[in-house]
């Protein structure tokens, strides 16, 4: 092989490997398509290195992620920042469903060329991981100093649009993120960098370019698990279903860390949960009240869980991720300790909840059914469980080796007995 084709060889190597994303433009507004690429292409190159682990921390490195989206440009939004910062005003919209970075600059001599004050505006708010570190195990967004680069790397988000404004001696640096993410949430999922669209499972039909997860055209909405209800979908009745399975089974499993100490006792009978239309019923009825607080005599038999996001009309989806995921994560949080067993004390300690996770957990409850319901000011997630769980004095499950005490057929994958 000669030189000029070694070269021409490696030169292809190297534009393969680099970023695929779709270059921005949009038709109208103040910015120039370089710096929307500027934009656009700092926020999937610094995401991408996260993803692949290669991102420092304060100490070390950033955990590597799963699901990491790699973002597109929105022109609407882009409408929006800019709109936002017309009087080069330096305050945070209360957008319903947008998080929101902004940062103003001043200078006596005005600015002749915004580039350089929108690369170091990136810069500093993407800095604030290696200034003040990501401490949290679970990459959960615990601090407001790491606030700009929280919303940069939420892994969940895939639109941006940013806009610059030059006011005199002013100019205002702002973007939009077609999420919001709020204290003690996730900012991303340890996990290993896709490597295939099959890795990539936050939204459907997604596929994957080089460590990020690309969102696939969005799929319309069935009702088909239980028809005769209104108001809730199967791809989040399934969430629901996926993830409180998902948890039992890695406590019955003797997986799950608990925050008295050490992790779950394994589980002789785990009864794998079904989604039960019945119970989504009474679920949906109290949801609809937009009440938040539990129902009384109306869900006999029944236990329930409750959960409020602030965003309005949340997608159905992710309130059930981030609902059963708050719910759980109390084993965590507050721990139940090595005996398994719910007591007035354990229940009644101060500043802490156990609840949720508890009815999640309870070993007899097999039947589940939830809401989503977008409330005038919250979104609003209700799951309830027959038979009901939570009672005093009793095992939270039935402790021994995984499927030991099955009554019938077990998933020894999962460690749940099958009803």
């Amino acid at each position: 092989m000669s030189s000029p084709q070694l070269i021409a060889f490696v030169l292809f190597i190297a534009l393969a490997a680099t970023n695929a994303y779709k270059k921005p433009h949009c038709s109208d507004g103040k910015m120039t398509d370089k710096i929307r690429d500027l934009f656009l292409s700092f926020h999937n190159d610094a995401r991408r290195r996260v993803a692949q682990g290669k991102e420092p921390n304060k100490v070390g490195k950033l955990h590597p992620a799963k699901n990491m989206y790699e973002l597109e440009w929105d022109c609407k939004m882009e409408q929006q920042a800019q709109k936002a910062i017309s009087s080069c005003s330096y305050k945070i919209t209360n957008w319903a469903k947008m998080g929101q970075n902004i940062l103003m600059w001043t200078s006596t001599g005005g600015f002749d060329d915004p580039i350089k004050e929108i690369k170091s505006t990136l810069d500093m708010w993407w800095g604030e991981a290696k200034q003040y570190g990501v401490s949290d195990a679970e990459n959960k967004y615990t601090s407001k100093n790491i606030y700009n680069f929280a919303h940069m790397v939420h892994s969940e988000i895939t639109k941006i649009g940013c806009a610059y404004n030059i006011c005199k001696n002013k100019l205002v640096v702002t973007c939009l993120y077609n999420d919001i993410l709020y204290l003690t949430y996730n900012m991303w999922e340890t996990g290993r960098a896709c490597r295939t669209g099959a890795d990539c499972t936050t939204y459907p039909n997604s596929g994957c370019s080089s460590g990020l997860c690309t969102k696939g055209a969005d799929v319309k909405e069935t009702n088909h698990m239980c028809p005769k209800n209104k108001g809730m979908t199967d791809r989040a009745r399934q969430k629901f279903l996926n993830l409180h399975n998902h948890f039992r089974s890695r406590a019955a499993r003797g997986l799950e860390p608990d925050a008295l100490g050490g992790k779950t006792l394994k589980a002789s009978k785990m009864l794998k949960m079904v989604y039960d239309c019945a119970v989504e019923k009474s679920a949906l009825r109290h949801a609809n009240k937009c009440v938040y607080e539990h129902s009384k005599s109306e869900r006999e038999g029944l236990g329930e869980n409750l959960f409020m996001s602030k965003t309005i009309d949340l997608d159905k989806v992710k309130a059930a991720k981030q609902s059963s995921e708050v719910w759980w994560n109390e084993l965590k949080e507050y721990g139940v300790g090595r005996s398994n067993r719910l007591t007035e004390a354990l229940w009644n300690r101060p500043n802490t909840l156990i609840g949720h996770y508890t009815q999640m957990a309870w070993g007899t409850s097999y039947k589940l059914g939830c809401a989503v319901v977008a409330c005038p000011t919250f979104t609003y997630a209700v799951c309830q469980y027959g038979p009901a769980g939570n009672y005093f004095g009793r095992l939270i499950y039935s402790i021994g080796e995984p499927c030991s005490g099955c009554p019938g057929k077990c998933s020894k994958s999962e460690g749940l007995c099958i009803v």
